[in-house]
């Protein structure tokens, strides 16, 4: 067992306790001159505590000062799959545009409402800055009163919830025009000679899932190209079930040509994925079963990953500004409380981006 020695002891950082003893004041004086007290001490007491602070060379615990204040210098960040590259890019536009302002990032993954109720509220006991959620689109949870009141207590004592990508709770929202960039890329899609898709969704009650589906069947619905009813399938925003969807859909004999594929047994033309993910899982399940995507099919999704650049063929897609939201949601967490009240309600939206662009890429040739 190792014992601290005198020279050990001479070298560990000053306390607070320290100084107070240093100085002969309490504990109580030596904090309310050191961490920044409205409550008045006397000329002699000050004196004489930072007089110890600088013998001792004394660092307060910026941490502890902030909480003693009532919010602490960082952010919390919710995300419900860190290593999905949509969320990383989310969360590196979060840590960058905090870390120019000299404030933290706490990262915590939540990956179904009760974990992000949970996740809440164990980040409000700690009385951080602000709190971001990126994600909480699962619009009937029941969960969505109980989150709603844990946040609006919070805010009560001085935080500030943000929410990325939901608009559902009466809290700032950074926010897309998923609609007009799921229109966008469907009409893409059928003005290139596409009209046997399978469509890969997310959860039929995730908020962003829902306002693509409905967008692109519109689009195809206004072209007069009728989906086959088991074109659609839940790739629950994932590359792993992305991909498993269309294996079971090969296994199915329902993409090639054949008495049991879809549109009346000619099989399908096109994958539309309303995320990036599900589609590159989808183009590895295409190739093993002799489907070449961006040649027997074309492929497209949403979201515009970095990754998306990068597969093979490039992977045609709906452009998001995800370093943008993630920005946009620090500065809502850091303005100023008159700045935020001139916005309005506390619900209104923050659109770093009311029209999409669509990325044209080798995954969706002309036919």
């Amino acid at each position: 067992m190792a014992v601290q020695n005198d020279k050990d002891k001479a070298q560990s950082p000053a306390t607070l306790m320290d100084v107070a003893r240093e100085a002969n004041v309490s504990i109580a004086t030596a904090s309310r001159v050191l961490n920044g007290s409205t409550r008045k001490v006397r000329n002699q007491s000050y004196v004489k505590v930072m007089e110890a602070a600088t013998k001792l060379n004394y660092r307060p615990n910026a941490y502890a000062q902030a909480v003693a204040k009532g919010t602490a210098p960082n952010i919390v960040l919710l995300v419900s799959d860190i290593s999905d590259p949509y969320f990383a890019a989310v969360s590196q536009g979060v840590v960058k545009a905090a870390a120019e302002r000299g404030i933290s990032v706490t990262i915590g993954v939540a990956a179904t409402p009760h974990e992000e109720l949970e996740a809440v509220r164990k980040a409000t006991a700690t009385r951080p800055r602000g709190i971001i959620i990126s994600e909480s689109e699962y619009v009937n949870a029941p969960e969505r009163d109980d989150l709603t009141n844990e946040l609006r207590q919070y805010e009560s004592t001085g935080g500030r919830a943000v929410f990325i990508l939901n608009r559902n709770l009466p809290f700032p929202a950074v926010d897309v025009a998923n609609d007009v960039g799921a229109r966008a890329v469907a009409k893409l899609i059928v003005d290139s000679g596409y009209s046997r898709p399978v469509i890969l969704r997310g959860d039929e009650t995730h908020r962003s899932s829902h306002e693509r589906l409905t967008a692109v069947r519109e689009v195809f619905a206004d072209a007069g190209i009728e989906i086959d009813p088991r074109a659609v399938a839940n790739g629950k925003f994932s590359r792993t079930e992305g991909y498993a969807a269309i294996m079971q859909m090969a296994r199915s004999g329902l993409l090639k040509p054949g008495d049991e594929a879809l549109y009346d047994g000619r099989g399908i033309d096109s994958v539309v994925a309303l995320n990036d993910v599900m589609a590159i899982g989808a183009m590895t399940a295409l190739r093993a079963n002799g489907i070449e995507p961006g040649e027997d099919v074309g492929v497209t999704g949403f979201g515009d990953i970095p990754y998306s650049a990068d597969v093979y063929p490039p992977l045609t897609t709906v452009h998001l500004p995800l370093d943008q939201m993630g920005q946009a949601a620090v500065d809502a967490i850091l303005a100023k409380r008159d700045e935020a009240a001139d916005g309005g309600s506390a619900n209104r939206l923050i659109y770093v981006q009311s029209a999409p662009d669509v990325v044209l890429r080798g995954s969706l040739p002309r036919r």
